[in-house]
Order: structure tokens, then C-alpha cells, then sequence
């Protein structure tokens, strides 16, 4: 495809292939952007480290390299039809909209089905047997699309009937867990529902705002069903994964800055908490 040899330099380290919208790690590799994603999809959680040199990273903390992609966009490459004869040599970043152009390109007859060059579409058409007998064929058509459209719409209103009785249970089955814990402990406070007794704070942006909220409501007076061993593990969780993303900076910072605030925690903790505001802080000078 490309008409001369590609520097190495311009290869992802994991397909192997000249990059596609490239990153850059905070060690200094860079892969294309599917690929860096994928790669930390399929690893398991804090197993996610860089594929040369193992040391961990996150999309986050990878950042584009635009000056990577122009020169990129530069490459001359030949046109994906040159086995239909198409002979233009051109830049990889035109090549998509010359694609959409290109006689060469094989179309498919929406009469016969067979493939042809989109430069001969119109010839083929006058000549095509089915397009020339489509009233035999309009009617079998017209049914089995009508019967997919039906079909469609009964799974679309199953799907949502689905999703909403699973939000329904998932928030009653929530409530239950935490009224069975009071219950057993004897406590009389009332159960506040905005509240995650999983745990579960921390593995997506929305629910390091949602735990920032939650303790602000309880500032010196936490719920007793509330274990603050494990909300500073979800703390520990949200400065570790979003404190490089500049698009929750500001997110990670009040919910710290509140954590500190509070009489939740131990004085260690509390040591731990002003050292990642410091981090925080020193992060937002340099950026």
C-alpha cells in the first residue's frame, strides 16, 4: 500500500502497523489509539502497564502526538483499488475521500447483488437482468423487510422494558443490603439513597462527584453504616485513576479537599489525603 519503506518509528508497538490516530505514554512509548485502548480493555484490573516496558499505565495519562499524525498524513500511498486498475499515488490522509470517489471501487448491484466498478454502475444497470424483471421480485422483498421492521420494533420496546426493570431492581436490591445492615446493627438512622454500599466508588468519573456529595452531607457526622476503611480505599481508587485526567482534575481535587475536611478519618489517612492535594496541586502549576 505504501510506496516506499515506512520508518520503523512510525510502527505501533502492538499491531505493528504505521499508526492510527498515535499516543504517547508517560514512559515515553507510543501506540496507535484503538490499540492502547483495547490493550488495557483485556488486562485485569491493576495489571495495567505499558506492552515494552511494563510500567503501569492509563488513557488518561496518554496524550496525543499531532505533530506524529501529520507527518503520517504525508506518506504517499497507492489507492486500496489498484488491483481494479486505479494508478493514483497520493497522501494517506486524502486517501479516505479519494475512496469515496474512485471508479475503481467495487459497489454491489442492489438488483443482482454481483460486484462491480462504481465508474460502470449505470452501464451495468441497463444491462442487469433483475433490474430489467424487478417487479418479480419487489413483492418477496417488500415482505421480508416489513417482517424485519416488525421484528425490530418488538425487541426495541422488549429491550427497554428489560432495562428499566433491571434499574428498578438493582436500586431496590441496593436499599435492602444497606436496611438489612442498620437493622442488624440497631441503628436508627435513615438510610440516605444516594448511597453505594458496594463500594463502588471510583471506577467511573460520575461516582468520584457522587462520593464528594455524599460525605459533604455527612461532614462530622458519618452514618454509622458507613465504613470509612473502605471508603478510603475508594478515595485511594479515585486519585489513582483520575488524578492525571485533566477533565476531572477539578472533580478529584473537592472530593479530596472534603474528604480532609471531614472527621472520618484516621490522622494517618489525613496525612495521606493533604499529601495527594500537594500532588494535585504541584500537577495543576506544571499544566
Amino acid at each position: 500500500m505504501f510506496v516506499s519503506r515506512v520508518d520503523r518509528n512510525l510502527l505501533c508497538g502492538i499491531c505493528a502497523g504505521v499508526f492510527k490516530k498515535p499516543l504517547v505514554t508517560r514512559c515515553g512509548h507510543k501506540y496507535c489509539e484503538e490499540c492502547l485502548e483495547e490493550w488495557l480493555s483485556a488486562a485485569c484490573q491493576g495489571d495495567k502497564t505499558c506492552p515494552e516496558c511494563r510500567r503501569e499505565v492509563s488513557r488518561c495519562s496518554a496524550a496525543p502526538v499531532l505533530a506524529l499524525r501529520g507527518v503520517i498524513e504525508e506518506l504517499s500511498v497507492e489507492c486500496g483499488n489498484s488491483a481494479n486498475g486505479c494508478t493514483m499515488i497520493l497522501k494517506l490522509g486524502d486517501l479516505e475521500n479519494h475512496l469515496k470517489n474512485c471508479g475503481y471501487t467495487l459497489v454491489e448491484c442492489c438488483s443482482c447483488d454481483g460486484m462491480v466498478l462504481q465508474s460502470e454502475v449505470r452501464e451495468h444497470q441497463s444491462k442487469c437482468y433483475k433490474q430489467n424483471n424487478q417487479p418479480l421480485f419487489d413483492g418477496r422483498l417488500n415482505k421480508e423487510i416489513a417482517e424485519l421492521q416488525n421484528e425490530l420494533s418488538e425487541t426495541k420496546k422488549s429491550l427497554q422494558i428489560s432495562e428499566a426493570t433491571v434499574k428498578r431492581l438493582q436500586s431496590s436490591l441496593r436499599e435492602l443490603r444497606v436496611r438489612m445492615q442498620i437493622r442488624s446493627n440497631q441503628l436508627n438512622e435513615d438510610f440516605d439513597p444516594a448511597w453505594d454500599p458496594d463500594y463502588g466508588y471510583g471506577y467511573s468519573p460520575r461516582s468520584v462527584v457522587q462520593l464528594s456529595s455524599f460525605i459533604s452531607r455527612f461532614l462530622i457526622d458519618r452514618p454509622r453504616y458507613v465504613d470509612s476503611e473502605r471508603i478510603f480505599t475508594c478515595l485511594k481508587r479515585c486519585f489513582d485513576y483520575y488524578h492525571n485526567c485533566a477533565a476531572f482534575w477539578q472533580d478529584v481535587h473537592m472530593l479530596l479537599a472534603t474528604a480532609a475536611a471531614s472527621d472520618w478519618f484516621t490522622e494517618p489517612q489525613r496525612g495521606k489525603l493533604l499529601l495527594w492535594l500537594k500532588s494535585l496541586a504541584r500537577e495543576k502549576l506544571l499544566n
